[in-house]
């Protein structure tokens, strides 16, 4: 057992030792329930289990926090489960730090019990025992689909009963337990946490408005059941998009509207003036996709599935490049294997696009982004598979490969909650699902940058936010059961090209693309050093070779054995100018 601690943490083998007050440090910390763990500094409380002390899934290793509102806890096992499925992960906190109350276990008095996998608990206050749900505590977590490494918020204001509070001492106790196999702390030993009332960094509220009237921005909003549709929702949907002002939205669960009736609607709500009418299309069941631009042309590239995609003409002037939308709501729930089939469709889509022939062919550096409901509550491997090109049926789907266009990964835009640090977009209570990051933004940004993204909940904005922006506090939970996410971009400005690169007499490079290296062959106008550098698509510089070279022909062969496949730029100086292009690997 390796214990990493800070003066606050009291780890004992059947004794409680207790620090002077003086000794103790602040752990406090501003976490972000947001699927990432960058915030998890080493101020927070770890404590670290024997490895491989039980056979089957073993418990590794939690780390401790608080802010004046959340208890977070981060916590590892050694293989992939969804968190709150099938499993039989449970948690116990002693919330009074008393061991003589609630229930006794592994040495303490749990006033709560959690099992994650079957969606509830038990607290224990005084003689009597209540059942509740995962929602009764404030519970969160991160993420829905299966992975090793979770992070949850438990609210520190509980009343899981209704009556009693659950906190009720500033010092508590911890532990993990997986069935009747293994345990964190072992038998024999306790884990207590004292909170730090110390303030964390406050989290300031997010804009609604975009920083600049050139950059675009995208929504997406599953609408409940034809929410637009309905004539008391209506108007809650009406005055969160007159706020949010989108550009493009892709909405789903339009089950029974119209494309035709998608525009009128955001007639109505948005109007655009001059007298401009909203543009729609609806390919596939329940997806429409509309947009103040035109829409060029559309794809239902994954028959009998709600995929489709839009090209969206940008206005020409503004933007070099037009955009390409895929409206996504993938299966959901244990539909895992149909999820995985229509992630790999996603896929092969985006590979066909980039490629020559085929269904559809882009230009070059064309930024495209998948925006709706992904449903990722099941396995990680579809999720893996939307960022990273990763196809499991490769049969019908083809060959991986990376999906932006520098051979890298799409970005997911992980938004916050414009109020607070959460990043879940689905807070039905009591379902089977507690609160969850439902809807997804992936994105070219080898070409396109994020600039702000946000999911709007209006239940939790203060008065004066609602009021500075003629919201209502029930505005978003009356729409839908999903609340809004938005991500505005700015296209970038493109690298030059190869054109550029060839514009250049008597230069050459080749093999391009290549797999192992490359040789720049050119008629060097003057005697003298030439540097040729490798950069990432992003300007840093990986690897570079001076040398001297006569004037006439010249040739210089650059290795690139060791690069992982994909697109760098090849940067040339010598006593002429700089010249920059790229250059591309293959396996």
């Amino acid at each position: 057992m390796k214990y990493l601690h800070k003066p606050l943490a009291i780890i004992a083998l059947g004794l409680f030792f207790f620090l002077e007050s003086n000794t103790l440090g602040a752990q406090a910390l501003p976490i972000a329930i947001d699927g990432r763990y960058e915030d998890w500094t080493s101020e927070a409380i770890q404590f670290e289990d024997v490895v491989g002390d039980v056979s089957g899934l073993d418990l590794l290793s939690f780390s401790v926090t608080n802010d004046e509102k959340y208890l977070f806890i981060r916590f590892e096992i050694d293989e992939q489960v969804v968190l709150t499925d099938n499993n039989d992960l449970t948690l116990f906190i002693d919330g009074d730090n008393n061991n003589l109350t609630g229930l006794s276990s592994n040495g303490i008095g749990a006033e709560l019990e959690l099992r994650f996998g079957d969606l509830e608990g038990r607290v224990y206050f005084g003689n009597s025992s209540t059942s509740i749900g995962l929602e009764d505590v404030g519970f969160h977590h991160l993420p829905n689909f299966s992975n090793e490494v979770f992070e949850m918020a438990i609210a520190r204001d509980a009343m899981p009963n209704g009556v009693a509070q659950l906190f009720t001492s500033n010092s508590i106790k911890i532990y993990f337990r997986n069935g009747a196999y293994d345990k964190m702390p072992n038998q024999g030993q306790t884990f207590s946490y004292v909170f730090d009332n110390e303030a964390v960094e406050v989290f300031h509220p997010i804009d609604l408005q975009k920083l600049s009237p050139s950059q675009i921005r995208l929504l997406t909003w599953n609408t409940l059941f034809d929410g637009l549709l309905d004539f008391d929702r209506r108007p809650h949907f009406k005055n969160v998009l007159s706020v949010l002002q989108p550009d493009i939205i892709t909405f789903n669960e339009c089950w029974d509207m119209t494309a035709q009736q998608a525009a009128s609607f955001m007639n109505e709500a948005l109007p655009l003036g001059n007298f401009q009418s909203w543009k729609s299309v609806k390919l596939v069941d329940g997806n429409i996709t509309v947009s103040r631009w035109p829409i060029l042309e559309n794809w239902a590239f994954y028959p009998d599935h709600r995929l489709q995609a839009s090209l969206i003409d940008l206005p020409n002037g503004q933007y070099s490049k037009d955009f390409l939308v895929v409206n996504g709501h993938l299966r959901c729930c244990s539909a895992n294997a149909e999820r995985q089939l229509e992630a790999d469709a996603f896929a092969n889509f985006i590979l066909d696009a980039k490629s020559p022939g085929g269904d559809i062919e882009l230009p070059e550096g064309t930024p495209f982004v998948l925006s709706g409901d992904m449903n990722l509550v099941g396995w990680r491997q579809q999720y893996t598979t939307l960022v990273t090109g990763d196809i499991v049926n490769n049969n019908v789907f083809g060959n991986d490969a990376p999906l932006d266009w520098d051979g890298t990964d799409l970005l997911d835009v992980v938004a916050l909650q414009a109020d607070q640090r959460m990043a879940h977009t689905w807070l039905e209570a009591g379902s089977l699902y507690p609160p969850s990051r439902l809807d997804f933004h992936f994105v070219s940004n080898s070409v396109m940058d994020v600039k702000k993204a946000f999911v709007l909940n209006t239940a939790i904005m203060t008065a004066e936010r609602l009021d500075f922006y003629g919201l209502e506090s029930d505005n978003t939970v009356m729409a839908a059961d999903h609340l809004p996410m938005v991500t505005d971009f700015e296209v970038k400005t493109m690298t030059p090209s190869l054109e550029a690169f060839h514009a250049r007499p008597h230069l050459q490079i080749a093999p391009n693309p290549s797999s192992s290296f490359t040789q720049v062959d050119w008629v060097n106008p003057v005697a003298g050093e030439v540097i040729f550098t490798i950069k990432s698509m992003t300007g840093q510089r990986l690897k570079y070779w001076p040398a001297w070279h006569p004037a006439g022909d010249a040739s210089q062969r650059l290795d690139l054995s060791g690069f992982p496949k994909g697109s760098y730029l090849l940067e040339i100086n010598d006593l002429k100018g700089r010249v920059v292009t790229e250059i591309f690997l293959v396996p």
